[in-house]
């Protein structure tokens, strides 16, 4: 009988020593559809609990492996969906039972993506446990009990149930703004009469939320106003007040909608207002729409100078990209381009932005960005000191790129291509090194097929040759802002070819050198009151300072520059001293601030091998294994062993750090790249365990040869050179004249 990819990786998982994770992640993109790819599923379900086991290679186990796949049925029309739905569903609410009395935190995860595939299946038996979940409670703050909850919102046939069921009592923690959400959103499709928080415990809870000034809680005062149309005077109108007065602008547009919704002419007044605000116009529109009064649009506000604005600066505003709207925005172009590869003819914007910097220690971010195609912002191709033509084509390039008319590839054998350098027939180049090309599609119509790149110098002077035939061109480094990438010249020159542009222009006169607009002594000023500020445990902005994205953290290492500099201090001692006071102070902070504090990407894990090598410097060892010690507990991961294990080795504790080497070894699918496989043969050959670390160092170099030989890019095999350099030398260090053992595991001296 015929098996599919997955019962035969179902069938491997659950052998004796086998791993079920490590079979279904193999699956990647598979779509379940049969009746007996569901059967396997559920008699896979009927061994879990089992022993628990968690892959910390992959971070999962059996049990959230196989829940996943009830999301990766076709739809609820195909004979995998009915199976799940009557034979699944009870073995995963079996299975939840067992677990949730003494779930482990990861467990108490994987149990609350059971009870989201439980809502998902829409399920009496489910919703069930779902509210049981929820009055226990299990985990009440998890964002994904927003994700469960939202399932509820829309025509779910259990929403009635499970709404009324959470009502009284209201839950706790974020919990409560997933329920509220869920039920504003019925609400407003008209589900039910009565919202669970048009009550006096509800009210409460919202004037909470909407009194809350901690602004990584003001999301939870937008959810609380979109819910006050929805709730009973007498407290409605005095929360709708709190809500029109807040100081975020979101918070005050959904007021101003609530207000509108009521009937209220000056929340209306107000959505006119915000309209001709272009950091808040878009939002402003689309509720006066909802509302069906869009006669009050301004026409200043559908102006297309403006609308182009509003569009920036609501791209700009998103959580991937600034997080917040711009302080200035200004048009510094605009054009009709017939853009490829339909040549329409599209009416185009170049905008650029300013965001000041409020904190002392940093520029004011300005750049700029494209609308009218795809609205768009490289923020690290610095848009603002290049030409507008240049500007359009690197957006044209990279649009068509991404609609594969355009496949750029990174050269790994700049031999393979050098029979192109015969294009160019200007004066002779120097070093020229072809490290791109570019093939483009018959549909965009230019001349050449395929395009290369070459760095290169030419008459004594760095920069890039496009390589096009009659159309090769010369790009010095001068003419481009500093850290251009190789890449960015040839989607120039490129675009421009698709767009139309011959005259080349002045790129020198676009070039801005910024300086600086604060003294070393007025940044190290700011520094330090932003110091003091996270180690004073009463401050309000003490997450923000110690948590992630830490501005502290992000300038701990120009802060210590900047201190040597202009105080000619010990630089161990100031890392030493900045660093033990930010400890001190994540030690002292609540548990909250502690979690973000104490994380491997925080402000501690950053700095904590600059904090390691000082130490070590003043030979401070003692002070190395109690920091290993301490932070032990929070960095149960392959990054936190690998800085823990490597500050022990550091410190001569070898029996310390080698159980973190084994951890990486063990579940670090990459290992053999890592430095720490160094550190750990050395430790082995120090206790005379010698064949164990020449064993290991020719493993990990035969590996990492091979790496280095299927890879397609220069830059990996850059990065995999020089691991496979470092563990050369640790191993003829360890046994010196190793050459020959080396040569004949076809080990060279370096890869190529």
């Amino acid at each position: 009988m015929f098996s599919s990819p997955l019962r035969r990786a179902l069938k491997r998982g659950l052998k004796p020593g086998g791993d079920l994770v490590e079979e279904l992640r193999g699956l990647d993109d598979y779509v379940i559809t049969s009746k007996n790819d569901a059967e396997a599923i559920c008699e896979a379900l009927t061994t879990l609990p089992g022993d628990r086991v968690y892959n910390a290679r992959h971070f999962s186990s059996p049990l959230h492996e196989l829940t996943g796949l009830f999301q990766d049925v076709e739809g609820r029309q195909c004979p995998a969906f009915e199976e799940l739905y009557e034979e699944g569903l009870p073995e995963l609410i079996r299975i939840f039972d067992a677990m949730v009395d003494d779930a482990s935190e990861e467990e108490v995860d994987d149990l609350l993506y059971v009870l989201k595939i439980l809502a998902m299946y829409g399920s009496f038996e489910g919703a069930q446990k779902v509210v049981e979940a929820a009055q226990i409670p299990l985990k009440p703050e998890a964002y994904m009990w927003h994700v469960i909850l939202s399932t509820f919102s829309e025509d779910h046939p259990q929403r009635e149930f499970v709404i009324q069921s959470l009502s009284d009592p209201l839950p706790t923690g974020f919990m409560a703004i997933g329920l509220l959400d869920c039920a504003t959103s019925a609400a407003i499709n008209g589900a039910f009469d009565q919202h669970p928080f048009d009550s006096p415990a509800g009210t409460q809870m919202l004037r909470g939320w909407l009194e809350d000034p901690d602004p990584e809680k003001y999301s939870y005062a937008h959810s609380a106003t979109g819910a006050l149309p929805f709730i009973s005077n007498p407290p409605r109108d005095e929360l709708l007040e709190l809500a029109m007065q807040h100081p975020d602008p979101s918070v005050q547009l959904e007021a101003a909608w609530a207000a509108g919704e009521l009937g209220r002419e000056d929340g209306l007044n107000m959505l006119v207002q915000f309209c001709l605000d272009v950091n808040h116009s878009d939002a402003a529109q689309r509720y006066l729409e909802e509302l069906e009064r869009t006669d009050l649009i301004p026409s200043q506000a559908q102006e297309e100078s403006f609308q182009a604005k509003a569009e920036f600066s609501g791209w700009l505003s998103h959580p991937n990209e600034l997080g917040q709207a711009p302080d200035q925005l200004e048009v510094v172009d605009h054009r009709q381009l017939a853009w490829p590869p339909e040549r329409e003819v599209r009416s185009m914007w170049l905008i650029r932005y300013l965001m000041r910097d409020d904190s002392g220690l940093e520029e004011d971010d300005v750049d700029c960005g494209l609308v009218g195609s795809v609205t768009w912002c490289f923020f690290t191709y610095k848009m603002n000191q290049r030409p507008p033509e240049d500007v359009y084509a690197i957006h044209c390039y990279w649009e068509m790129e991404n609609a594969e008319l355009i496949d750029e590839t990174e050269v790994t054998d700049p031999n393979e291509y050098a029979g192109m350098l015969s294009q160019w027939t200007g004066d002779a180049l120097e070093n020229a090194n072809i490290t791109q090309v570019a093939e483009t599609s018959p549909k965009l119509n230019v001349h050449a097929r395929f395009v290369a790149l070459a760095s290169a110098t030419l008459n004594g002077e760095d920069g890039w040759v496009v390589l096009d035939g009659p159309r090769s061109t010369w790009y010095p480094q001068s003419e481009q802002p500093s850290e251009t990438i190789d890449s960015v010249v040839l989607k120039i020159h490129v675009g421009r070819q698709l767009l139309g542009f011959e005259d080349e222009p002045d790129r020198k006169s676009y070039l801005v050198e910024t300086a600086p607009r604060r003294t070393p002594e007025e940044y190290l000023a700011a520094y330090e009151k932003m110091l003091d500020d996270a180690t004073n445990a009463s401050s309000r902005n003490q997450k923000k300072l110690l948590g992630n994205h830490s501005m502290l953290a992000s300038h701990f290492d120009r802060y210590v520059d900047s201190l040597v500099d202009a105080r000619e201090a010990d630089r161990n001692e100031v890392v030493i001293g900045t660093y033990q006071r930010l400890l001190s102070a994540a030690r002292d902070a609540c548990a909250d601030v502690q979690e973000e504090a104490f994380d491997s990407f925080g402000i501690l894990g950053g700095a904590f091998d600059a904090y390691v090598d000082a130490l070590k410097a003043q030979h401070r060892d003692a002070e190395i294994t109690a920091a290993v010690e301490f932070f032990e507990p929070f960095w149960q991961h392959n990054l936190g062993y690998g800085r823990l294990g490597r500050a022990a080795y550091l410190a001569g504790e070898y029996d310390l750090a080698e159980p973190f080497f084994l951890d990486i070894r063990d579940g670090m699918e990459a290992f053999y790249r890592s430095e720490t496989m160094s550190m750990l043969a050395e430790i082995w050959f120090q206790r005379g365990e010698t064949k164990a670390a020449a064993d290991l160092l020719i493993d990990c170099l035969t590996q990492t040869r091979r790496d280095f030989q299927e890879s397609e890019y220069l830059s990996d095999r850059k990065m995999f050179a020089e691991s496979y350099v470092a563990h050369r030398a640790t191993y003829l260090r360890l046994f010196p004249g190793g050459e020959a053992d080396l040569e004949q595991q076809s080990l060279p001296v370096e890869l190529k």
